[in-house]
């Protein structure tokens, strides 16, 4: 069954305007992402990826006030406590654009800036 449909009423609350089955998903090692055009929706796929959520979400802040160069994430909305019934997630703001394809850093310049970036985390 489609993660559209097994939260679908999730999906229709945090992305109001939405209908879940034209929602673009992406699927990655710790997290499911659904695809808003405003919001993105992070589901964890284990209890350990959920119980990294708040740290997760704290991360993001803390990258926005460094002044990288680059937009970061916004968290907005943070759901499903731990032990709790309801389905943990995490709604971001999206950042206009297209995910990273997976040989992205085979190209040059995106791996310029990749280690640019690397080193102002690195050295303040």
């Amino acid at each position: 069954m489609s993660i559209r449909t097994t939260h679908r009423a999730l999906l229709i609350r945090l992305l109001p305007g939405h209908e879940p089955d034209d929602l673009a998903v992406r699927r990655g090692r710790f997290h499911i992402v659904i695809i808003g055009s405003g919001r993105v929706v992070c589901l964890p796929r284990t209890r350990a990826a959920a119980a990294r959520l708040p740290r997760r979400a704290a991360a993001l802040r803390a990258l926005a006030g460094l002044e990288l160069g680059f937009r970061t994430p916004e968290p907005l909305l943070q759901g499903g406590a731990h032990g709790g019934d309801e389905v943990p997630f995490l709604v971001l703001g999206r950042i206009p654009g297209e995910p990273l394809e997976a040989d992205a850093l085979n190209d040059a310049r995106n791996a310029a800036f990749a280690g640019k970036v690397a080193v102002r985390l690195r050295c303040p």
